[in-house]
Formats: structure tokens, sequence, C-alpha cells
């Protein structure tokens, strides 16, 4: 009996693993169209960083504005 819990266990944990690793609408997997992100801003940061010898990690790219993103087409 104890070891049938341990395989429904083990088969558990590894079912939620593979789930929590496939990506989609939690935020970690970018969709494919990034039109809203702010590449100007990106650019003059990793450049800042650059000239000051330090290190930029994105974790969150900065968006434009609404208005300006809905009008660059």
């Amino acid at each position: 009996m104890r070891s049938l819990a341990i395989g429904v266990a083990v088969l558990l944990c590894t079912g939620l693993s593979a789930c929590a690793g496939s990506g989609g609408r939690n935020g970690v997997a970018r969709s494919s169209y990034d039109g809203d992100i702010d590449y100007g801003k990106v650019i003059a940061v990793n450049q800042w960083a650059l000239r000051r010898h330090a290190t930029v990690m994105w974790v969150n790219y900065p968006t434009r504005p609404e208005r300006l993103a809905r009008n660059d087409g």
C-alpha cells in the first residue's frame, strides 16, 4: 500500500511539473507580436548601463504608452 501511495505521488509531481514548465498564459511566454515594447527605452537603458559597466536583466520589457502604440500602426 505504501509503495502505491509513493508511486501515485511521484506521478502527480511529474505531471504537475510538466504542466508548470510548459509556459502559456502565465506571463512567462511572450507572444509573437511585440509591437507594444518600447525599444527606444530598452536601447537607451542598455547603452546607459554599458557606459557604466553595469548589467541590465529585463524581467518585463517597458511598454509604450497606449496612444503611441495605437498610432504607430
